[in-house]
């Protein structure tokens, strides 16, 4: 069988209606030179129907043991993955029909490593029927300066492809409670800096009417969580210049955590 081009790593849990959509909206993809690897850490009855009824021949799905969360689905993904490149898609975000084909011409640049588009943040209530939408926002990631990732994510894990070459030896840390995207991303900026493509087509879903439906809303992802859980990324991936450290130092010293720039 042919290798694809792009290799889309799905994580799911319990999630039918988003996911179908999700999958849903890879089948209008322009460009349809892509394998999906769908990973779930749970299944019930619905979600089943829905990889029965919408996977491909060419795309692979595995149920797997242990733990719950995405981070250990992605692994298990990325570890089934054939293409040249890489997205990471959750059940529940999509992707416009026109994202993969704006990013193939930038991908097949021979010194192209990682890079990232634009998203719209959708707002909508899951618990209704077709999940209607409730607002949505353009979001211009392309301004900011991708050296801040040092300091705070800003790019969600979807708007960014990967040449599947530099992510040997990552992995996502099912330990965390949180910010695991944003300690995957580190290690490939480690690497490479990330470079934007303008004109993609990520489309990031939010419910905030109904409590429970992301994982940042869950108990586990409370602030005292999330701070500690920056710390342990910090210390994984040290900031590169002063100026970065210090920016770290200014950004916990606001939630009350004074510590000296030179641990950072």
């Amino acid at each position: 069988m042919p290798k694809p081009f792009f290799s889309i790593v799905m994580a799911t849990h319990l999630r039918a209606a988003p996911l179908a959509r999700a999958i849903a909206s890879l089948r209008a993809q322009t460009c349809a030179d892509f394998e999906i690897l769908l990973v779930a850490d749970a299944l019930d009855a619905d979600s089943a129907a829905v990889v029965a009824h919408d996977l491909g021949a060419e795309d692979s799905f595995l149920r797997r043991n242990g733990c719950p969360g995405p981070a250990e689905s992605r692994n298990r993904g990325l570890a089934m993955a054939r293409g040249e490149w890489v997205v990471f898609l959750d059940d529940d975000d999509t992707l416009q029909p026109h994202h993969l084909s704006t990013l193939l011409p930038h991908c097949q640049r021979p010194d192209a490593q990682v890079l990232y588009t634009d998203v719209t943040i959708v707002t909508e209530d899951r618990q209704q029927p077709g999940m209607p939408e409730l607002g949505r926002q353009a979001m211009a990631l392309g301004t900011q300066d991708p050296a801040t990732l040092w300091v705070k994510n800003f790019i969600p894990l979807h708007c960014l492809a990967y040449r599947r070459s530099l992510l040997q030896g990552l992995a996502f840390d099912a330990h965390l409670a949180s910010q695991e995207d944003w300690d995957f991303l580190l290690g490939v900026c480690a690497r490479e800096t990330p470079r934007f493509v303008a004109g993609g087509g990520a489309v990031m879903h939010k419910d905030y009417v109904n409590p429970g439906q992301r994982r940042g809303q869950q108990e586990a992802s409370n602030n005292t969580t999330v701070v500690l859980d920056f710390l342990h990324v910090y210390r994984r991936w040290p900031a590169p210049t002063p100026e970065l450290k210090a920016a770290r130092a200014g950004l916990l010293r606001g939630v009350g955590l004074d510590l000296p720039v030179d641990w950072f």
